[in-house]
């Protein structure tokens, strides 16, 4: 069965090549297990989008109307939760190895409900602090989650698994919005529902709380029907009869031990393609609002909101239905190259569509209007080929540990190590774009082409590695 340990040796990796993949009937996917950890996966992204709709309205509210603090204070917030992600994340993928996925999922699970409630009942910028102190460190979902993912896989249906990630997120930042930004203020909006003190007193409790109900549901079915994935004999704490009491010190090795040079190759692609998307994202909103003169595209919020909401849906089915053939059809590398290479067009199609805003904006031809939105069509097609690039390298990274033991440790190093280029990424982004209007570097437009051209370091970096998923380790590097 699909996620069982095996007689193997405990150096074996996860991934075993027996011949050519596409020689190999398919294994069908653990359907149960598999939408349990997509349904604690959702609870997580709505939990963490469920608030940005009336976050700047509650920071407002605490700075007694001061919009002055309000980007001081909103500043203050993310950098507790993103740095107690960063200091906590590798520990849970390590002590996931120790005591088995299933706690560390529940226990993240509980500390979404218990982050967002207390979120929803914040009277002071110290209880919001507080909640994103919460929610990040013991943020464990996603590295954990992928680490699930290749224990109830194997080589022949892990790209199908990988692929349904994509889902939840998209429905979660879709569902997450509409919650956060209906539900909120009910005594408002609701005043025949909501009229009691409670509402008045605390706005924002009703969209946490619909959160927080729903993850506590989500809480009940991993703790009665999620069965554990880390190998048994990995997950005693009960030393057996004739062996030694370190037993989990063999099965967990120091972290040192685990960058062999093809986790260190599969880490440095993920974290590549992790810092370009993260720039990619922070540039693009910027520019769907900025004024057409300065290089964007003066889009109104209900406009960017409308786009990028569809693109979410529509991406979640592409990711869901398209990746795992495509890597059955031409192999895990070829598709990976093909996801860093779209990020090519992808950023020289900014300028582009900004070209076409101005002649509309000057010359008022209505065809420049339907071809700037076409590009805008076009981009958002190759960004979904881009996403391809995540599963492809969940792939690797998964066939990359050292022994089928380490897996949650090595995701965590994964998910470190990225998180890091995704905080790097926008600053390094809106800085260059910044600099490049400023200064009129290529006409407003250098940002553009020197994150193409690193898009372009990114597919050599790619050469690294494999064309499919790594072979078994070498005894030395075990």
């Amino acid at each position: 069965m699909v996620g069982e340990p095996t007689t193997h040796d405990e150096q074996t990796p996860l991934l075993s090549r027996d011949g050519a993949q596409n020689d190999v009937r398919r294994t069908p996917l653990p359907l149960k297990q598999i939408s349990i950890i997509l349904l604690l996966s959702f609870c997580g992204v709505a939990a963490a989008y469920s608030s940005l709709p009336f976050l700047n309205e509650l920071l407002l509210s605490l700075t007694g109307g001061d919009e002055a603090k309000v980007l001081y204070y909103a500043s203050i917030m993310e950098a507790s939760r993103n740095a107690c992600f960063l200091i906590t994340v590798i520990y849970w993928g390590r002590i996931s190895d120790h005591v088995g996925r299933k706690p560390v999922l529940l226990l993240s699970c509980a500390a979404v409900i218990i982050s967002t409630l207390l979120l929803g009942m914040s009277k002071t910028f110290g209880m919001v602090v507080l909640s994103r102190c919460i929610s990040g460190g013991f943020n464990s979902n996603v590295a954990t989650t992928k680490t699930v993912i290749g224990e109830i896989t194997d080589d022949t249906n892990r790209a199908d698994g990988f692929a349904l990630l994509n889902v939840p997120w998209s429905l979660g930042v879709s569902i997450g919005f509409f919650i956060g930004g209906l539900l909120s203020n009910p005594h408002k909006h609701f005043p025949h529902m909501f009229s009691g003190k409670i509402w008045r007193d605390f706005p924002y409790l009703l969209p946490c709380a619909t959160i927080a109900l729903a993850s506590s549901l989500a809480f009940l079915v991993a703790l009665t029907h999620f069965h554990e994935t880390l190998p048994r004999k990995c997950n005693s704490f009960t030393p057996v009869e004739g062996t030694s009491t370190d037993t989990r010190s063999q099965h967990t090795p120091p972290l040192h031990t685990l960058l062999t040079s093809r986790v260190i190759f599969s880490i440095s692609n993920y974290v590549v393609l992790s810092f370009l998307t993260k720039t990619y994202l922070s540039i693009q909103p910027l520019f769907f609002a900025m004024p057409i003169a300065i290089g964007g595209l003066a889009l109104e919020p209900i406009q960017i909101g409308s786009i990028l909401g569809f693109f979410g849906l529509c991406n979640a089915f592409v990711q869901a239905f398209f990746l795992g053939p495509s890597v059955r059809r031409f192999g895990l590398r070829k598709v990976l190259r093909c996801s860093l290479s779209t990020l090519i067009p992808t950023f020289l199609l900014f300028p582009l569509m900004n070209i076409y805003a101005r002649d509309w904006q000057v010359h008022h031809h209505p065809n420049s209007r339907v071809i700037m939105y076409t590009l805008i069509a076009i981009q958002l097609a190759l960004f979904a080929i881009h996403d391809f690039g995540y599963g492809c390298l969940s792939i690797y990274i998964t066939s990359s540990v050292p022994n089928k033991h380490s897996l949650g440790s090595v995701n965590g190093i994964a998910q470190t190590s990225a998180s890091v280029a995704r905080l790097i990424g926008p600053a390094f982004a809106n800085t260059l774009l910044g600099l490049s209007i400023e200064k009129g570097w290529m006409g407003g437009y250098a940002v553009y082409f020197v994150l193409s051209g690193m898009a372009v370091g990114g597919m050599i970096l790619v050469g690294m590695l494999p064309e499919s998923a790594w072979e078994a380790a070498n005894p030395e590097e075990s």
